[in-house]
């Protein structure tokens, strides 16, 4: 059987990914590779494939071509969805349409971006999974006692042990009754829990968890922070769509920590990075004034304006925040 690959050397570079959007990755390469006239048409159990003769580059379009097919039972070939990646991102940088920033050159690409449709960041990673932070909200009273208990089992039980004898051996009720009543106060879990910093207002917490999961939704955000001495912190931030990660979000936290430790690349598209301005207060109720008597359509849309500023309060960005449309995350071996 003919070898259809590219037969340029291998990268010495390897990717180990935890994160790919290959609907988006396959649309852009269609539109990028002249040759891929695949498309999935088989809806039952058998393969189909319509394929045109290579226009552009000998093997790099064929291979793509060859990776966008679908199997019996559309179980498709997912080994080979990373190596479509790499000829993916090799176009892109052989178009000139990627830029690269990182720690050590952000002070004079940061101006870049632009004048380029692609951004490849490279830092030390964050994961913010709002469902594990709700959870942990709604739950953390009751934690924070369990934890109490676990961790001071021995001293409660000693401390347990002894009140029950002095009250066994206590014949006046009144005393019995004040030692019991000791007991309960100074052995109390919520008490305990209090001294060290893992009970707070139940309401509070509650309100909190309301607040995140109204604003937030079950939103999985990825942030890579590039610290830079000349223009101070800069942030790219992503929202990943939980379908197209590798692997279970809890395993991904418990293997690289909520803050990693290693460096993470992502590989995307610039959707918010100008500067915010701040809304002049004054000048909006000016103009609302302005208008004796206002129609409803001018009502409306005063309401829409105030509930886009509450709603800012959740998914606005920070001054020194730049968002990013992913396409790609992973770290480089």
């Amino acid at each position: 059987m003919k070898n259809t690959y590219p037969e340029n050397e291998m990268e010495t570079t390897i990717k180990t990914f935890i994160y790919l959007d290959e609907d988006k990755m396959f649309s852009i390469s269609s539109q990028i590779f002249e040759g891929i006239t695949e498309y999935l048409i088989d809806y039952s159990n058998n393969t189909n494939e319509e394929s045109e003769e290579q226009k552009g580059p000998v093997g790099s379009g064929r291979v793509m071509a060859d990776i966008i097919k679908t199997e019996k039972g559309f179980k498709e070939k997912k080994f080979l969805h990373d190596y479509s990646y790499k000829l993916f991102e090799e176009k892109l940088n052989g178009l000139g349409k990627v830029l690269e920033i990182n720690s050590t050159n952000i002070n004079d690409q940061i101006d870049q971006i632009d004048k380029y449709a692609f951004l490849k960041i490279t830092s030390k990673a964050i994961f913010n999974d709002i469902n594990i932070i709700n959870s942990t909200l709604k739950n953390f009273n009751e934690m924070g006692q369990a934890f109490t208990y676990v961790s001071n089992f021995d001293e409660i039980s000693q401390a347990d042990g002894k009140y029950n004898q002095v009250i066994s051996n206590t014949k006046d009720r009144n005393k019995k009754a004040i030692l019991k009543q000791k007991k309960e106060v100074n052995l109390n879990l919520t008490k305990l829990a209090k001294k060290q910093g893992l009970n707070f207002d139940q309401k509070y917490m509650d309100s909190l968890a309301f607040l995140l999961e109204y604003g937030f939704k079950d939103q999985f955000e990825f942030q890579l922070p590039v610290d830079s001495d000349v223009i101070g912190k800069t942030i790219f931030s992503a929202n990943l769509k939980r379908e197209c990660l590798k692997e279970d979000e809890h395993l991904l936290v418990r293997k690289y920590s909520r803050i990693a430790e290693k460096e993470f690349s992502i590989f995307g598209i610039v959707t918010q990075n100008e500067k915010l301005t701040k809304i002049d207060e004054e000048d909006e109720e000016s103009d609302i004034k302005s208008n004796e008597q206002p129609n409803i359509k001018e009502v409306l849309m005063e309401l829409v304006e105030k509930l886009t500023n509450v709603e800012s309060s959740f998914t606005g960005r920070l001054s020194n925040e730049i968002i990013i449309d992913p396409i790609a995350i992973y770290r480089e071996l």
